[in-house]
């Protein structure tokens, strides 16, 4: 028997994680990645509280994660994964993301296609579903690495006002 968490990701972030995991859902990490190390360092029992209920179905938005086995730690018991846990796993997500998106896209100066259009066929290289929320979503992600790269945080040299007095 194969024990399961639930994650809340952003639409995009679950798209393109489930296109990098193969497409199969629930989602399986590989051994060995930084996922499944982050889940074998945080993964608990689960509370002995009265009030703790625990979840057996995913709630709207979130993906279905499959828990790998571990040498040292047996899931079966083992099947909680706390606060802390979901945000480290949710960073690690995230930034692999990041690190994707600059990887392929990551030209500042001269642009040979409109940056539109790439981010348009980066989406549909990686599983996700080319809508305004994604694209803009993306767009900012992308924008915002570019400036940290750039004079003044400003990927341009114009200014915002031309009235403005020097």
């Amino acid at each position: 028997m194969n024990c399961t968490i639930f994650l809340t990701l952003e639409p995009y972030l679950a798209q393109w994680l489930l296109h990098e995991c193969d497409g199969e859902s629930p989602i399986k990490f590989k051994k060995n990645s930084a996922e499944s190390k982050i889940l074998e360092l945080y993964l608990t029992t689960q509370p002995r509280k009265e009030s703790y209920i625990p979840q057996t179905r995913p709630e709207p938005g979130q993906i279905t994660v499959v828990l790998p086995h571990f040498r040292y730690k047996d899931t079966r018991n083992n099947n909680y994964l706390p606060p802390r846990g979901v945000v480290a796993l949710q960073e690690c997500i995230r930034n692999r993301f990041r690190v994707e998106l600059w990887k392929d896209l990551y030209t500042i100066g001269n642009v040979i296609k409109r940056t539109d259009i790439s981010i348009t066929n980066w989406m549909k290289l990686h599983g996700i579903v080319d809508d305004d929320r994604n694209f803009n979503t993306i767009a900012k992600i992308l924008q915002r690495s570019r400036a940290a790269y750039c004079s003044d945080g400003r990927l341009t040299n114009h200014k915002s006002s031309k009235h403005r007095k020097k």
